[in-house]
């Protein structure tokens, strides 16, 4: 995805982008959660973009980081 171009609906033109990090809270059976996700970023007027692929990819992303939270909650319980 890095060094590709996508219609940005912010500025309305073909612009280049850039991916970022970013933080978001998710609340999961009850229970608040905070996850990195993968943000696209028009290089022209700075709105944020949302290029084809991406909400796949941060679906991946938030499911890999819940599984590693839970697997990190279950052991502090057996080993506290």
């Amino acid at each position: 995805m890095e060094n590709q171009r996508d219609f940005c609906t912010e500025c309305r033109r073909e612009t280049s982008y850039t991916l970022k990090k970013i933080k978001i809270n998710q609340t999961i059976r009850e229970k608040e959660y905070t996850f990195e996700i993968t943000a696209t970023f028009c290089n022209k007027c700075s709105g944020e973009m949302g290029v084809p692929g991406l909400l796949d990819y941060n679906i991946k992303e938030i499911d890999e980081q819940y599984r590693h939270s839970n697997i990190l909650q279950r052991l502090e319980c057996y080993y506290g």
